[in-house]
């Protein structure tokens, strides 16, 4: 059984690669992308999870670096700066909340980088 940290690793390198689905396939059917601390939900289910990944993974240069890691029960987290995108480099920490082996939310809380 994959842990939440393999799941996260696996999300990452799909990320990366812009593979849309190998990414989306690590993703329950329900899952939802949450932003903190607003709690507003960013996309809900696969059908929004997909469109909102297909328009981003055909930005050029688009790449995620992991600069520290924290697991704690279902959850894999991660310290990370996302480069490529339109507004420029962002620093975030994701929460990616793992059952039977599929990430069922993602907790985002980002700000703009400063490197």
């Amino acid at each position: 059984m994959k842990t939440p940290r393999a799941v996260a690793i696996e999300q990452l390198a799909a990320y990366n690669r812009c593979d849309l689905d190998a990414f989306c396939a690590l993703f329950a059917e329900d899952a939802s992308l949450i932003d903190l601390p607003s709690g507003q939900t960013i996309a809900a289910g696969m059908q929004e999870i997909r469109a909102m990944y297909q328009d981003r993974f055909t930005t050029p240069g688009l790449a995620c670096r992991v600069h520290a890691t924290n697991d704690i029960g279902d959850f894999a987290i991660d310290r990370e700066t996302v480069t490529g995108l339109p507004g420029g480099p962002v620093d975030v920490v994701a929460m990616y909340e793992v059952n039977n082996e599929l990430i069922r939310r993602v907790f985002f809380i980002r700000e703009p980088s400063v490197s």
